[in-house]
Formats: C-alpha cells, sequence, structure tokens
C-alpha cells in the first residue's frame, strides 16, 4: 500500500465571538438577502473544458470530460437563511475537502467517496448531487472505519470495504448497517463488487490471492484464482455477468466469462499499449467495455470484450484529464466514468461517448 498524505494540521488560534448588537444588522440584511431570492444556485459540480475529448480530432471521439468533485464547495449549494446567520456569530464553517480519495461508487444522485486519510480519521462520504447535500461516515454500528479501500451498491445499500478491519457493511438509504457475514475471514479484503446477473459479491482478498464469490448470506459459494492470482487489487462485474479481477502484481487483468469459473488474462509488464504497469482498479461501461486504472501509468486503457486494447486516455499532471495516482474507478448507469485522482485529491468524471447522441449529455 502507498502511504496517503493528509492536509496540515490547523494551529491553535483564539476565536472571537462577535457582540450581539454589532452582528444584528448584517445577520437581518443576511436573511433578507436571501428571502429576496437573490441567492445563486452553481453548475452542479465543476465543469471541465468542452472540447476536452478523447481520441482528438480528427478521429471521431469516444470519451468526453465532464468535471470533477473536491468536496463540499463542488457541489455548489448555497447556503440558507439560519446558516447564515448561525456564521454571522460563530463565523464561517470550513467546507470539507477531499485529502486522499481513493475509491468511488455512484448510484443516481448519489456519489460515495472513500477518503481513509480524511483529517478527522477514515471517511466515507455520501454526496447526493441533486440535494447538493454532504454527510459523513467515520463509524458504523459504532465500530470506526480503520481504512475504508473500496466502495460498491448491493440492492441499493452502499458496500464499504473497510480493508484494515476486514470488514465488509451494507448500509441502506436510512443508515441501518449490517456486517456482511462470511464463511471463511478474509486475509485482507480490498475491493468487492455485486453481479446481480449471477447473485454474486465478489470480493478481492489480496493477501490471500484470491477472489471469493459470496451468495446474499454472505457465505462463500466460489473461490477463483488460488494458484493464479498474486495480491488482487480490483474486482469489477459487468451487466452481463462477466468478471474482471486485477491480478496486480503480475501485471495484468483476469477475466471470467459468467457461468464459469475459468479464468483467462491480458496484458503484461511492459511499456507498450495494452501492458500495465500496476493495474489498480477495473470497469466495464454498458457497452461491455472493459475499462483498467493503471495506477503508474497514470492512465485508463479501454478493451473490447474479446481483450483487444481499443484506446488509452489520461496521463500524469494535475489539470483537466490528468492524474496523479489515481485509485478507483467506477461507471454508473448513464456511462459516466468517475475516477478517484488520489494525489490530485479530487474525482474526475468523463462521459463514454455512445452512437446514439441523446444518450450522452451527462446529468449536470
Amino acid at each position: 500500500m502507498r502511504s496517503s498524505v493528509p492536509h496540515p494540521k490547523m494551529g491553535w488560534g483564539t476565536q472571537l465571538i462577535t457582540p450581539f448588537w454589532v452582528a444584528l444588522p448584517a445577520a437581518l440584511a443576511a436573511l433578507m438577502a436571501v428571502s429576496s431570492g437573490c441567492a445563486e444556485r452553481a453548475a452542479r459540480f465543476p465543469q471541465g473544458p468542452s472540447d476536452l475529448v478523447w481520441p482528438p480530432s480528427p478521429d471521431v471521439p469516444r470519451i468526453r470530460y465532464v468535471g470533477w468533485l473536491d468536496g463540499e464547495r463542488s457541489l455548489g449549494r448555497t447556503k440558507n437563511g439560519l446558516q447564515i446567520l448561525g456564521e454571522v456569530f460563530t463565523g464561517p464553517r470550513s467546507a470539507i475537502e477531499f485529502a486522499s480519495p481513493n475509491a468511488v461508487a455512484v448510484r443516481g444522485d448519489e456519489v460515495a467517496v472513500a477518503d481513509p486519510a480524511a483529517p478527522g480519521g477514515p471517511t466515507v462520504y455520501r454526496m447526493n448531487l441533486r440535494t447538493r447535500t454532504m454527510t459523513t461516515i467515520r463509524e458504523v454500528n459504532g465500530t470506526s472505519l480503520e481504512w475504508p479501500l473500496d466502495l460498491f451498491y448491493m440492492d441499493g445499500a452502499l458496500g464499504i470495504v473497510d480493508a484494515q478491519a476486514g470488514n465488509i457493511w451494507l448500509l441502506d438509504a436510512g443508515g441501518t448497517a449490517r456486517r456482511l457475514a462470511v464463511s471463511h475471514a478474509f486475509d485482507r479484503p480490498v475491493s468487492a463488487a455485486w453481479s446481480a446477473d449471477a447473485q454474486r459479491l465478489w470480493v478481492a482478498d489480496s493477501a490471500a490471492h484470491r477472489c471469493l464469490g459470496l451468495d446474499r448470506t454472505g457465505a462463500v459459494a466460489t473461490t477463483l484464482g488460488e494458484d493464479a492470482l498474486r495480491f488482487p487489487t480490483a474486482v469489477a462485474t459487468g451487466r452481463d455477468g462477466r468478471v474482471a479481477i486485477c491480478d496486480t502484481m503480475n501485471f495484468r487483468v483476469a477475466l471470467m466469462a459468467r457461468d464459469s469459473a475459468d479464468l483467462r488474462f491480458i496484458g503484461k509488464k511492459g511499456n507498450g499499449a495494452g501492458d500495465f504497469s500496476l493495474p489498480r482498479d477495473a470497469a466495464f461501461d454498458s457497452e461491455g467495455h472493459l475499462y483498467v486504472l493503471d495506477n503508474q501509468f497514470e492512465n485508463i486503457q479501454m478493451f473490447d470484450e474479446r481483450g483487444r486494447l481499443l484506446m488509452a486516455f489520461g496521463q500524469g499532471g494535475s489539470d483537466p484529464g490528468m492524474f496523479n495516482l489515481p485509485s478507483g474507478i467506477t461507471i454508473d448507469d448513464q456511462d459516466r466514468i468517475w475516477v478517484a485522482d488520489t494525489r490530485n485529491r479530487r474525482v474526475q468524471v468523463f462521459q463514454y461517448l455512445r452512437e446514439k447522441p441523446e444518450w450522452n449529455d451527462p446529468v449536470q
């Protein structure tokens, strides 16, 4: 595991309390401004350059840059009157910023981000793009998160893979949580993905060099790769039941077809097209393309169903569309590609451009 650098700690200071008779005029003015409707609503999240696409012209673009999230401010939520009034007396509240986002999961308007190096302790954020709200999860059922390394959705519940504690939690929309019971202890669970088609929760157990398929009760139904995998870091499932496993220290990706326990492999260690340096995570789009995020190459390679390389996008850097040690990727129902750009402290969003133009407009 690589280390992450959290934000510097705030120094000690003295908080000044504004006298009531001094703050009252400003508070009344703030309330009048909000009630008159003068507060503007910002974009859903910061948008990137509209002409940033891959491959570039004159080729037909297949990927378009959409925007990014880097914390609370990027939701564009305006403060209500009570919040403004409170801050007149207590001072403005610091907005939450990502410190080291390493995983992202998306379901509808909800975006969940795992940030194990957050200043307040290992954290999972639940962000709602429609209501522009953000909640913080640092413990589940009274148990503090130790190192949330991956996120997934299963039947509408948010799944959290806590690699350090060896726990897999499921949280429903109301916050009710349960620990997924398993018949075999994990050595170090690092990633999980639910396959509705196969009714399996696939879990990459990195230290045990295997991938487990759990049924709904949490019992182990299938074990993959004990003789083939070496420190797998991620598992992804396609809508057609396919499974992809980032076989990281073998510098390749293992693929399993639906209703099969046989693995085949794509990629090898190298610097050429289709090669890998550190395949860290993977995801499938609605048309069955496989996207492999390489932590060291700092790019994403896209393969067809037969494992042939179609294209690649991204490079090292901090500009839009560039990455700095990215760690996680997921693709939502709109074929938006979400990437946890870890050292740039943000989540970047791209759009896969399908053939029908009306499918290509992401929700703003």
